[in-house]
């Protein structure tokens, strides 16, 4: 571990697929225990475009080693989309590849995530996102593989992430509250993917509204690191994942 006035008990080093919003480095400091900090790098996606998404994930082992040179102790790469676009079983490949860039240990969104839902007993999701359908489709065909079904899906439609960004924060509440009753049975939990948009306040809100349990990529990015850089506790107040730190 990393020691000094920087992530004294664990600094988090994570690879955003755009550059950095200010809204989840404000969320994660109203999270995390003291001593738990973040050090971020950016990549080029502006829309997401398979070519945008492929130009993102041939810059992810450059910034792994950037990363590592600011004595991180765990590298979380952000970001679903252009993980699943390569298919199936490219998560882990990813943080293989990342791993060996840094010398470190390597999370990757869509990894952390289903790792999230095996722990939670996930069998079967609501998924609700911003994305265009087509990535919805791939996320879809993802987790099948990791035996997790998403028994209902909703996709805003949107291509370019400043527009994503731009959503109203209850947006992302009231979409993936939609999504949910709408499945045709009630599924196990509910998958809100993308950071570009909502907040992480939102979760404990969906869970007791819904009795479910919500699966996002900040409560995944938190949990993970937390229990790969071997600092864990219980979080309150942001919903049953990190609760059981």
């Amino acid at each position: 571990m990393a020691e000094g006035i920087t992530g004294w008990r664990l600094h988090v080093g994570v690879i955003f697929p755009t550059p950095v919003p200010p809204r989840p480095i404000r969320e994660w400091y109203q999270v995390v225990p003291d001593g738990i900090d973040i050090a971020t790098v950016s990549l080029t996606i502006q829309q997401l475009t398979d070519a945008d998404m492929e130009e993102a994930v041939k810059g992810m082992e450059r910034a792994a080693k950037q990363l590592a040179k600011f004595d991180v102790d765990v590298i979380f790469q952000s970001g679903v989309p252009p993980v699943v676009a390569r298919g199936p079983g490219f998560a882990n490949e990813l943080a293989d590849r990342l791993s060996q860039a840094s010398g470190l240990p390597a999370i990757t969104d869509m990894g952390g995530v289903i790792d999230a839902m095996h722990q939670s007993k996930l069998k079967t999701v609501a998924m609700a996102t911003p994305f265009q359908q087509f990535i919805n489709d791939r996320l879809v065909k993802y987790l099948a593989s990791e035996r997790i079904e998403v028994t209902h899906n909703k996709a805003l439609g949107i291509e370019r992430n400043t527009e994503i960004r731009r959503l109203p924060i209850p947006v992302e509440y009231q979409t993936a509250r939609k999504t949910y009753v709408e499945a045709p049975n009630k599924p196990d939990g509910l998958y809100i993917p993308c950071g570009g948009w909502g907040s992480v306040h939102n979760i404990d809100l969906l869970e007791r509204d819904l009795d479910t349990t919500v699966i996002t990529w900040m409560n995944v990015m938190i949990w993970s690191s937390m229990k790969r850089g071997k600092v864990t506790g219980p979080i309150h107040g942001f919903g049953k994942l990190l609760a059981s730190l």
